[in-house]
């Protein structure tokens, strides 16, 4: 009894650092290829761009910042394929030099010798989740004000049309036109909400900065108590419950890459409640979920063509899983339009490229195991 413990034990502890291993090499090669990835982003974008940074007469300083803060959004956009072609070249490696043949003929099933890659797909597809709904809306708005700092969008003249802002107690001010030297609006809504609810609505002909609140002139005052509404007229009101100021006009709404998944949500909750068109949004909300989820789909079927000992060449490898992530972005970019413009379902939309790749995936790993 003793012997087969010991044994037992052994075993257990040589599969861990075999599964060490395998997950080593391919946390490697994944690494590898999202910095080549990365690189090769930088410079396209670098050459697409630096006659705008001349012309507008950019500082080195705002550059660098301008790069620091996009990087964040290409590492999830390069995510599918670094994952893809990382699993390919890291499985290739090891059938090319009989590894992944060593371990079947000491028994290993395929699914024994994939478990640290479905752990490794797993464990990223959970971190670009977080990555995505924590890091990347806050580097895309950063991203976003340097552009603006760099064209000089807001300094050009002091009026804007159409103004959309929300502040940070969730109400949001919608003006037809705004003047920021005279910091004064017109025709103005203002909506306030409480638990996602619409409880106040004030529409007002103009709305002027008397620091340090708003002042709304001639227009109604909207409470919403249940299905009761109560209306009052006024001449003059001081906006209550807004800690917006001038400045935050110049800043319009947050775009959906711009927001958590929290605030989207949200967003559209109250869109609805407005009767606005959110359609969009809603395919959005439900990308922030599929595409992350996308990479443990990518990194699995990347294992799975590298390990075919049919295709150990490195070359047929790279050319493969080029052309599979061709047609990954391709389906993503697709379903978005179909979805954005009614002809799919929001969630359909986003997550129909993930299921066509589960088929994938399955395919390919069933004609590996014949």
């Amino acid at each position: 009894m003793d012997t087969t413990e010991t044994f037992s034990y052994k075993f257990r502890i040589k599969m861990y650092i075999l599964h060490q291993y395998i997950a080593r090499r391919l946390i490697v090669s994944l690494t590898l290829t999202t910095f080549t990835f990365l690189l090769i982003t930088l410079v396209i974008d670098l050459a697409e761009n630096l006659d705008t940074f001349i012309d507008f007469e950019a500082t080195l300083y705002l550059i660098i910042l301008y790069y620091i803060y996009r990087i964040p959004y290409w590492l999830i956009l390069i995510l599918p394929i670094s994952c893809l072609l990382g699993s390919i070249f890291a499985l290739t490696s090891l059938t090319r030099h009989n590894e992944i043949a060593a371990m079947k003929i000491i028994g290993l099933s395929t699914n024994h010798i994939f478990m640290p890659v479905f752990c490794c797909g797993l464990t990223i597809s959970g971190l670009a989740f977080i990555f995505t709904d924590y890091i990347v809306p806050k580097a895309t708005l950063q991203h976003n004000d340097i552009n603006n700092q760099i064209m000089a969008q807001q300094s050009n003249t002091g009026s804007q049309r159409h103004v959309l802002v929300q502040g940070s107690q969730g109400e949001i001010i919608f003006a037809r036109n705004y003047d920021a030297k005279k910091e004064f609006a017109k025709d103005i809504s203002i909506e306030f909400f409480t638990n996602s609810a619409l409880s106040q609505r004030i529409v007002a002909k103009n709305l002027f900065w008397r620091e340090p609140h708003w002042i709304a002139v001639d227009g109604c005052h909207y409470t919403f108590r249940g299905k009761t509404q109560i209306t009052t007229m006024f001449d003059t009101l001081t906006i209550p419950h807004s800690e917006l100021t001038p400045v935050d006009f110049n800043r319009q709404i947050k775009l959906p890459e711009e927001m958590t998944y929290s605030e989207l949500k949200s967003y559209i909750y109250r869109g609805k409640a407005r009767g606005e068109d959110v359609i969009r949004h809603r395919v959005d909300l439900h990308l922030k979920i599929a595409v992350p989820f996308a990479a443990l789909i990518i990194v699995i079927l990347g294992a799975t063509i590298g390990a075919n000992t049919d295709r150990a060449s490195i070359s047929n490898s790279f050319g493969l899983g080029i052309l599979i992530c061709f047609g990954f972005y391709s389906c993503l970019k697709t379903g978005q339009a179909f979805g954005w413009n009614g002809v799919l379902s929001p969630w359909f939309s986003a997550w129909f490229t993930n299921a066509l790749f589960v088929c994938l995936t399955l395919c390919v790993f069933w004609r590996t195991n014949k």
